[in-house]
């Protein structure tokens, strides 16, 4: 007979207890295994995965603005106008606080509308970490052709009044700023998302988003969305529909009310340990996601 260790042994204990009606009711399904004589334990113990959430918070930040930066340069003309902005903090981490960076945003959308009546701007940007620890931000902005944004550390020139130029306040009154023209914006902003790793992600400030987008069109939306994705909702879902987290686990279709149960439940402790607890089957059509393209013209 197969011996365990003391933690084999507790796992084991824990394993003959959730019984299958405790299971089931807890809208769990039983493992399968066709090593049926091996300890409950060892069947957990090859279902099991672990989480590493600061790895899983990298990755999404890859996947997810990589494809937003793609789909924002495709969106426009070729002589549009691409312009870096690096905001940077005088001083410590101390000073920072989640809404500056927002509030930047909300500055630049103000100044677009002034320039041309629209308020929607096509931008991405990541955080870093400086040498010295402190984080700061690199932006990307997509603009039309003849459109310079204001200096972001400097009063920018809005709509007269009265016969008089109005001056706003800078956009980033935190430190100092730089501003670039951008031949390469993916690959500019790809680079510095390569320098945040699992080891320094946790060293951002408490609560600090590390990356956003903004000024997709509903394709562009669609796409990144389905990029991240679970896999077992890549597998049945194509980019046109609306799957989003649902109450208890799982995601569901807010226009169908199609649920697709997650196939791994966390076994406690922080929920870095999981186990699967069903397979999904994939019935995505051969077409795949990109399954809203217009179909092909066959010629008769």
């Amino acid at each position: 007979m197969l011996a365990l260790s003391p933690a084999g042994e507790a796992f084991a204990a824990r394993a003959r207890r959730s019984s299958p009606e405790a299971r089931a009711a807890r809208g769990l399904v039983s493992v399968s295994t066709t090593c049926r004589s091996l300890p409950t334990a060892i069947a957990w113990a090859d279902n099991c995965i672990t989480i590493d959430p600061l790895q899983s918070r990298v990755t999404r930040l890859r996947k997810g603005l990589g494809i937003a930066a793609k789909q924002l340069h495709n969106m426009g003309q070729r002589n549009q106008q691409i312009w870096m902005q690096t905001l940077t903090y005088a001083g410590t981490n101390k000073d920072w606080r989640p809404e500056h960076i927002s509030r930047y945003l909300d500055a630049l959308r103000k100044w677009h509308y002034a320039r041309t009546g629209s308020k929607t701007v096509r931008y991405a940007w990541v955080a870093e970490l400086q040498k010295r620890g402190v984080i700061h931000y690199h932006v990307i902005v997509w603009l039309d052709a003849g459109l310079v944004p204001p200096k972001a550390d400097m009063p920018w020139k809005g709509a007269k009044k009265n016969g008089l130029v109005q001056w706003n306040p800078p956009m980033w009154p935190h430190g100092m700023s730089r501003r670039d023209k951008s031949t390469a914006p993916v690959a500019y902003l790809m680079k510095y998302a390569s320098k945040v790793e699992s080891k320094n992600v946790g060293s951002y400030p408490h609560g600090a988003r590390i990356h956003g987008a903004g000024g997709m069109d509903a394709s562009g939306r669609a796409i990144r969305r389905w990029v991240l994705w679970p896999a077992y909702v890549q597998g049945n879902a194509s980019v046109s529909d609306r799957f989003k987290p649902a109450l208890g686990g799982g995601y569901v279709n807010a226009e169908t009310g199609e649920l697709l149960l997650a196939e791994f439940a966390p076994t406690g402790g922080g929920f870095q340990s999981f186990i699967r607890v069903r397979t999904t089957p994939r019935k995505l059509d051969p077409s795949g996601p990109f399954s809203w393209l217009p179909e092909p013209v066959t010629l008769h």
